[in-house]
């Protein structure tokens, strides 16, 4: 393990720190994105949730008893959405940084 620049620089140990950096990077963007997007649209309708806006959020796709309604999306699913993707991606990048140290092999 090599230290340049601040940054702990390793291979075998940090490979699946960075792919989950990077995927719940992808996941945390996608969800501020729709969330301000959602924001956005609803404060211009005057916050009317009588119109669905973003993508459909369902349990099962062939059965409409379990998608989210409107005012759900925006007020629960988005918000915590938002909440564990940037949390997680918080995590692994403090991580990554070397400001919390994982324990790898403690269980041992």
């Amino acid at each position: 393990m090599a230290r340049r620049a601040g940054i702990i620089v390793s291979t075998e140990e940090q490979v699946q720190l960075w792919f989950g950096f990077f995927v719940f990077g992808a996941f945390c963007a996608h969800s501020w994105y729709w969330y301000i997007r959602s924001f956005i649209f609803y404060y211009k309708n005057g916050f009317d949730f009588s119109e669905d806006f973003g993508p459909k959020m369902s349990e099962f796709d062939d059965d409409d008893r379990f998608t989210a309604k409107p005012q759900e999306k925006f007020l629960i699913i988005w918000p915590l959405f938002v909440f564990m993707t940037s949390l997680f991606s918080l995590l692994l990048f403090l991580t990554l940084m070397g400001v919390l140290k994982p324990c790898i092999g403690c269980g041992r």
